[in-house]
C-alpha cells in the first residue's frame, strides 16, 4: 500500500513534467529547469513516503455484529461506524501493478455516501477483498431475509428458501465482443476531446518543425499550404479517432454482465480490472441511449440510473451494457432484466406540435444569422435554416410515450435520441405542465422524476396530446 500510495500520488507530477519539456524544447536553460523539477520530485517523494507510512498505520477497520468500525487519519483522526443496512455496494479493481503484486484495492459505498466512498482499502490481498465482499454482501443478504421474515413469516419464507435454492445459483451472463467493443469506441464521440488535446501539443511542437519538411510535403503532397493544413488535421482526426477506440477497448474490455436473483454483477477492464455489484431494488430506471453514430450502425449503449451512493460511483455505475445491437435489446432484457420490456409500439406526438419543435429549432439560429447580416456574404448564414429545420423535425419524430402494465416508456430527442423505461412504483414524481401557447393547442409537458445518485433525475417529453397526459396522470396516481 505504501509504495502504490506514493507512486499514484508521483503520477499528479507528470502532467506538469510533459509541459515543461514541450515549452522548453530547443531552449539552452531546459537542462536546468528539468534539474530543478528532478529535485522538486526527490523532497516531494521524501515527504510522500513517510505521510503514506502513517497513514497505511493509522487505517484500521473491522467488522462485528451488523457494525463496520472505520479508523483513520494522520493529523486529524477521523471514526466512523456503518450500519450493515447502510452498505449499498462493494466493489473490487486491479490495476496492472496490483495484480503482480497480489493486491486489489476494495471500496464499499453506502447511501448517501458522498463524494467519497465509506471504505476504500488500496492495497489488500485479493483473497481479503473477496473475503470481505462475500461477508459483507452475505449479511446484507440475510439482513434482507431476516426483514422479510418479520413481514410475510417464517413459514414463507423457509418454503421460498426451499424451493429457490436453484434459484440462488442461477446465472444469466452477457459479453461484448471485441468487434463490437471497438464499435463502441469508435462510435463514442470520444475522440473529438482527444483530437483537441492533441491538436494542442501538435501547435506547440509545430515551430520547432524545420521549414524544409513542410515545403516537401507542399510539393510532394499537395500544392498550397491550407490544403497541407487541411490535410494535417484529417491525419490528427483520424489518429486521435483511433487512439480514442483502443483505450475505449482497454478500458472496457472483457465487459460482462451477470444476472443472479436479486442483483447485476459487471465486471471490466484490461489494464484495470473493476467488478461490481448491483442490487436492483436500487436500479430506479433503464436507459437505451442512441448516439448519432450508433443510429447508422443500429446500435444503442443501456444506461442504469442507480439510487444511493455517492457522485463517484456515477462514473462507472450507470454503463449497463456499452454496445448492443438495437434488435437484441429486447433479448437481453428477457435474459438480464425481465422486469423491464422493451414496448413494441410508441405513442407518438399529435402532428400539431410539429410546427412548434420546427419552430424551437429554427429560433436556435437567430443568435448566428442576425449578426452576420452586417458582414460580407453573411446571407450565406442562412444556410443554417436547413439543418435547423431537420434537426427539429428529427425530435418531433422522435418524442413519445407508452404505458404497459406497470412500466413508463418515455422517448425523446436533443441530438442523441433516448428511451427511458421506469417502472412506476420509482418514479418519484410525476409533473405535467404547460404553458399558455400549450394549452391553446391542447398540448401538455410530462416530466418523470426518479431517485437516481448523485441527486433526482428528470426526463420529459414536451407536446404531448392532452388526451395522453391525462391518461399517463390516471395511471400513476392510481393507488
Amino acid at each position: 500500500m505504501i509504495p502504490l500510495g506514493a507512486v499514484r500520488s508521483l503520477l499528479y507530477l507528470l502532467p506538469p513534467l510533459v509541459i515543461v519539456m514541450i515549452q522548453n524544447i530547443g531552449n539552452t536553460d531546459s537542462r536546468w529547469t528539468l534539474v530543478t523539477f528532478a529535485i522538486f520530485a526527490a523532497v516531494s517523494l521524501a515527504i510522500i513516503l513517510p505521510y503514506q507510512m502513517l497513514n497505511w498505520a493509522f487505517y484500521t477497520y473491522r467488522y462485528e455484529s451488523g457494525y463496520l468500525h472505520i479508523k483513520s487519519g494522520v493529523v486529524f483522526k477521523k471514526e466512523r461506524s456503518i450500519k450493515q443496512e447502510r452498505v449499498q455496494t462493494v466493489n473490487i479493481r486491479t490495476g496492472i501493478l496490483q495484480r503482480l503484486l497480489g493486491l486489489a484495492s476494495l471500496h464499499v459505498e453506502t447511501a448517501g455516501g458522498g463524494m467519497e466512498s465509506e471504505l476504500s482499502l488500496t492495497a489488500v490481498t485479493i483473497e481479503e477483498a473477496r473475503k470481505i465482499k462475500e461477508t459483507l454482501e452475505s449479511s446484507a443478504h440475510k439482513l434482507e431475509k431476516e426483514k422479510e421474515t418479520a413481514e410475510t413469516g417464517e413459514e414463507k419464507v423457509a418454503n421460498e428458501a426451499a424451493s429457490g435454492s436453484e434459484a440462488e445459483t442461477f446465472e444469466e451472463v452477457y459479453r461484448i465482443s471485441s468487434p463490437e467493443l471497438f464499435l463502441a469506441g469508435a462510435t463514442s464521440g470520444r475522440f473529438l476531446l482527444l483530437f483537441s488535446l492533441i491538436a494542442a501539443v501538435f501547435s506547440q511542437v509545430m515551430p520547432f518543425i524545420p521549414e524544409t519538411f513542410w515545403e516537401n510535403m507542399i510539393e510532394q503532397v499537395t500544392s498550397t499550404a491550407a490544403a497541407t493544413v487541411v490535410l494535417v488535421l484529417i491525419v490528427l482526426l483520424l489518429f486521435s479517432w483511433f487512439i480514442s477506440a483502443l483505450a475505449f477497448m482497454i478500458q472496457n474490455a472483457n465487459f460482462t454482465v451477470r444476472r443472479q436473483k436479486e442483483s447485476l454483477q459487471v465486471s471490466w477492464g484490461l489494464i484495470e480490472q473493476k467488478q461490481l455489484t448491483l442490487k436492483l431494488h436500487r436500479l430506479q430506471a433503464l436507459g437505451i441511449h442512441e448516439g448519432v453514430l450508433r443510429q447508422l450502425t443500429g446500435r444503442c449503449a443501456l444506461i442504469a440510473e442507480v439510487a444511493g451512493g455517492g457522485s463517484r460511483e456515477q462514473n462507472y455505475v450507470t454503463v449497463l451494457f456499452p454496445l448492443l445491437r438495437s434488435t437484441e435489446v429486447a433479448n437481453f432484457l428477457v435474459r438480464i432484466l425481465p422486469e423491464y420490456q422493451l414496448p413494441r409500439t410508441i405513442v407518438p406526438l399529435p402532428l400539431r406540435a410539429r410546427r412548434r419543435y420546427i419552430f424551437r429549432a429554427l429560433l436556435t439560429t437567430l443568435p448566428v444569422i442576425i449578426p452576420l447580416q452586417w458582414a460580407p456574404y453573411g446571407w450565406i448564414a442562412f444556410i443554417l435554416v436547413i439543418p435547423a429545420y431537420f434537426w427539429g423535425l428529427s425530435r418531433y419524430n422522435a418524442g413519445g410515450t407508452v404505458i404497459e402494465d406497470l412500466q413508463l416508456t418515455l422517448r425523446f430527442r436533443f441530438i442523441n435520441r433516448y428511451k427511458i423505461l421506469v417502472r412506476r412504483n420509482y418514479i418519484q414524481a410525476l409533473e405535467v405542465s404547460s404553458n399558455p401557447l400549450q394549452r391553446w393547442w391542447n398540448l401538455r409537458t410530462v416530466q418523470a422524476s426518479v431517485l437516481s445518485s448523485p441527486a433526482g433525475k428528470s426526463f420529459k417529453v414536451t407536446d404531448l396530446d392532452i388526451k395522453e397526459a391525462r391518461n399517463l396522470w390516471k395511471w400513476y396516481s392510481r393507488s
